[in-house]
């Protein structure tokens, strides 16, 4: 299956790879933040949530403990006040006293009306005296039933330390967090019990002012205040939730939140939890509120980036389709077209590659153009060639009658005893019989020096003193190299016929060979030499392959032959300065024998 995928990805066209690497690395990521950020607005959402409701049951706490706080001050002072140590204790004066006792104890209506906030009630049980005959809201009479309650116990338990519970209106239903604590004479005699009741409105409108599910418990174990109805059972598995610290908690179906305070009074065990558990769907609600408001902004920017990748991808595809033209136009060798496949004109890769390919065109161009020059000229020297072979054919009689001839003047020259007719007999033949039978095989630098020196003496028994010859070669090495043959007659013929042949006297020829990197063989003649004029003549015709009818014919063949078959590097140098010579210099490379 992977394979199949990869291969489908592999073979898609660019437009196509392009929008699935767009969608891809543009709508996926887009898409996976989204879920990402749902994620966590939902869980920032519950933090705040928490965070608020913590702060403000924080606040909520102080107030009760400081409420707390005063009760248990006022249980303090009401311990202390001198008529409270009379209350419920029989056998001191007559019922009237007792009577006016009770009536004149008029400090807890002043406690609950003016000095302290927030509390509600003060009422004091005593176990006997006329208290049952006095019309004083503020006392009550400990009865059997009331020993039974588990406040009156838990008070007498205490042995005279605050203790907390809760008390019911029985009009209105609702419950107030009160202290209650036993009143003990100087003499540790029971005097009663105080019970100081808080406003029931400090909590019990807490809770109900709170988001999802609050309740109120005393100890962990009775309830309270709720916001809703709760059993025992949940009561308690809720508060064994807040105190492990599970803020994660499935309630009634739904997965939900706790947060809570603990209120722990002074001088007492007792404590009172407000916790308020919260659903995540309300969580979720809120978020979803907040995407659906997200949802427009998101959908426009999808479709701006949709807009922004297809007309990105268009161009960058139409201008791939064009390099394209342009390539397959270089194939067709349709040169002339590239200018108009529509590249346009943006400067960046795709450009450069354009005109990286437009330079390799025109040097392709170039090098074809060379190319198909080099090759028309090797095609001219090589019919050059062929047209001066046949001319010299043309001119060329029988030559074993020609030796032959040659050969009856050697020996009646021999026989008449004329050496210098013997002389110039034999090296005419040696010349003859070397330009009829060499071909194009390279010959020994040696070779070359003698078929000059033949040409040298001959010429010597023309001029004799008027023009005079050397040659310095290196004879040793010259046996160990190839030079082409027949490469320095031309100019030496060309120095005697067009340079001296008119001196009376002093004409002089020079012929040397130098092996260094390179063959060096050079003509120098005194004679009297050419204006610039003629020499440029003379080097314009040694690169000029059309006329073969020229007066130098010798010395572009020369020139030609050598650049043919070693390269444009070698060849042939000359220079000259009119009334002074000239110097030809053959340079060819070294080719051992």
């Amino acid at each position: 299956m992977i394979r199949k995928i990869l291969g489908v990805f592999k073979n898609l066209r660019m437009r196509q790879r392009m929008l699935l690497v767009y969608a891809i690395g543009c709508f996926l990521p887009l898409i996976l933040v989204s879920i990402y950020m749902f994620n966590s607005e939902r869980r920032s959402l519950a933090n705040i949530q928490t965070e608020n409701e913590n702060r403000k049951l924080e606040e909520k706490k102080e107030e009760i403990e400081s409420t707390m706080d005063h009760a248990i001050e006022l249980s303090e002072r009401l311990y202390f006040e001198p008529q409270s140590q009379k209350i419920g204790v029989t056998g001191i004066g007559s019922d009237s006293d007792i009577l006016v006792d009770y009536r004149g104890f008029d400090v807890l209506a002043e406690y609950v009306g003016g000095y302290y906030k927030n509390i509600s009630s003060i009422c004091i049980y005593v176990n006997k005296g006329t208290v049952d005959r006095v019309d004083n809201r503020n006392f009550r009479l400990i009865t059997d039933t009331i020993r039974e309650k588990n406040w009156y116990k838990k008070t007498m338990a205490n042995d005279g330390l605050p203790s907390w519970s809760y008390l019911t209106d029985l009009g209105t239903g609702r419950r107030s967090i009160r202290l209650t604590k036993i009143l003990y004479t100087k003499q540790r005699n029971m005097a009663g019990i105080i019970s100081i009741s808080i406003d029931p409105s400090l909590t019990n409108d807490l809770v109900s002012e709170l988001d999802g599910y609050a309740v109120m418990m005393l100890n962990g174990e009775e309830i309270v205040h709720s916001n809703f109805n709760i059993s025992e059972d949940e009561a308690k598995a809720v508060f064994e939730a807040s105190e492990d610290k599970n803020k994660d908690f499935s309630f009634r179906g739904s997965k939900c939140f706790i947060s809570g305070v603990s209120i722990s009074p002074r001088y007492s065990q007792d404590h009172y939890d407000i916790i308020n558990i919260r659903s995540y769907d309300d969580i979720d609600d809120a978020v979803m509120g907040n995407a659906r408001r997200m949802v427009l902004p998101i959908f426009i920017a999808i479709i701006v980036m949709a807009i922004a990748i297809t007309l990105l991808n268009s161009w960058f595809s139409r201008r791939i389709r064009a390099l394209g033209r342009a390539m397959h136009s270089v194939t067709e060798k349709k040169y002339e077209e590239i200018k108009s496949t529509g590249i346009g004109d943006a400067k960046d890769e795709i450009w450069d590659l354009y005109n990286d390919m437009n330079k390799m065109v025109t040097d392709m161009q170039q090098l074809s153009d060379a190319a198909a020059a080099e090759r028309l000229q090797k095609e001219q020297l090589y019919s050059r060639e062929k047209e001066v072979e046949f001319k010299m054919l043309a001119t060329q009689i029988n030559p074993h009658f020609l030796y032959n001839t040659l050969e009856n003047i050697r020996m009646l020259a021999a026989i008449n005893k004329e050496k210098e007719i013997e002389d110039i007999s034999v090296r005419l033949t040696r010349l003859l019989r070397s330009s009829l039978e060499v071909g194009n095989e390279l010959k020994t630098l040696a070779w070359e020096m003698d078929k000059v020196d033949c040409y040298l003496g001959i010429q010597d028994y023309r001029f004799g003193d008027r023009i005079t010859s050397s040659i310095s070669f290196d004879k040793e090495a010259a046996e160990k190299y190839l030079i082409m043959p027949f490469v320095v007659q031309p100019f030496v013929e060309n120095a005697y016929v067009h340079a001296m042949e008119e001196m009376e006297e002093g004409g002089r020829i020079d012929i040397t060979a130098e092996i260094s990197d390179a063959m060096y063989l050079v003509i120098a003649d005194n004679g009297h030499g050419m204006t610039d004029e003629e020499l440029e003549n003379i080097l314009t015709d040694m690169n000029d392959f059309e006329n073969l009818d020229r007066t130098h014919i010798g010395v572009v063949n020369v020139n030609q032959r050598i650049k043919l078959r070693f390269g444009e590097e070698y060849g042939v140098r000359i220079s000259s300065k009119y009334g002074e010579g000239t110097k030809v210099e053959i340079r060819m490379p070294l080719i051992e024998a």
